[in-house]
């Protein structure tokens, strides 16, 4: 018996054309019932994977990159940032002039319009709204918790003090993802420990371990010491070194074709 981890984003679901390809679907399939456990691991908290859920028949999912851990419908691990620490970091923002989306299991919150770089956060608004509907102006209200945050930012011609930001957050794991957009993960939670700690959970060795990403938030998967390390067509060139597979895109029917060339299927 195998665990095999996926991403969602870049990895089942292609960048582009926001489709999972049937191939996928199929692959997911055939794995479980070649005996194999499969499980999602993603940035994504769980209010936003519904989509994932209704689609992938699935042995459990790895949230918001490793602060919440579901296997089967037992929730066997869940972190969140503590409340005081959260209305904190929201001050923060607001202090260095930082455009901030704080992520929870129960939504995701906006803050209140103008904001401070529209073309760019509008983006995330939308690309969450397609999944969810998101609170736009509940940001500053103390009366809920979340698990992980992100950064909106314009390289371009930025107006945000984020190297002083960022040095007040250092019980977080800062994930630069590129193009200004950064996403903040509280210590010790990452898709890695994730990986660890459901292996752990069903005594499966790293070396049946089975990890596919694509993006900077993968590659606590790819260093957490599973020997077997997929990364897509598409990927950030940072993960090239840890990598023993690289399959096509996910266009391409990639993770179909890995894990038929793997002998998982």
């Amino acid at each position: 018996m195998k665990a095999l981890f996926f991403d969602i984003d870049g990895t089942l679901i292609d960048n582009e054309t926001k489709q999972v390809p049937k191939s996928a679907l199929k692959a997911i399939k055939e794995a479980r019932q070649a005996g194999h456990l499969t499980f999602i691991n993603t940035g994504r908290v769980e209010c936003i994977i519904g989509n994932i859920k209704s689609r992938f028949q699935m042995d459990g999912y790895i949230c918001g990159c490793g602060t919440q851990i579901v296997v089967g419908d037992k929730t066997i691990f869940e972190k969140r940032v503590d409340h005081k620490r959260g209305i904190e970091i929201k001050k923060l923002l607001k202090k260095f002039n930082v455009e901030g989306m704080l992520e929870a299991r129960q939504g995701i919150y906006f803050p209140a319009k103008p904001f401070i770089y529209p073309e760019i956060t509008e983006r995330g608004l939308d690309a969450i709204s397609a999944v969810i509907e998101p609170s736009v102006g509940d940001f500053d209200k103390d009366d809920y918790d979340f698990d992980k945050f992100c950064i909106f930012d314009d390289p371009r011609f930025s107006k945000s003090d984020l190297k002083s930001f960022f040095a007040e957050c250092g019980d977080f794991d800062i994930i630069d993802r590129g193009a200004g957009f950064y996403e903040c993960v509280p210590y010790p939670c990452s898709k890695g420990e994730g990986v660890l700690k459901v292996l752990d959970y069903y005594n499966i060795a790293l070396e049946d371990a089975y990890v596919f990403g694509d993006s900077m938030n993968d590659l606590p998967m790819f260093t957490c010491g599973a020997k077997n390390r997929i990364v897509l067509g598409e990927h950030d060139t940072a993960l090239e070194e840890y990598a023993t597979f690289f399959a096509k895109k996910v266009s391409e029917d990639g993770i179909y074709s890995a894990m038929k060339e793997l002998g998982l299927i």
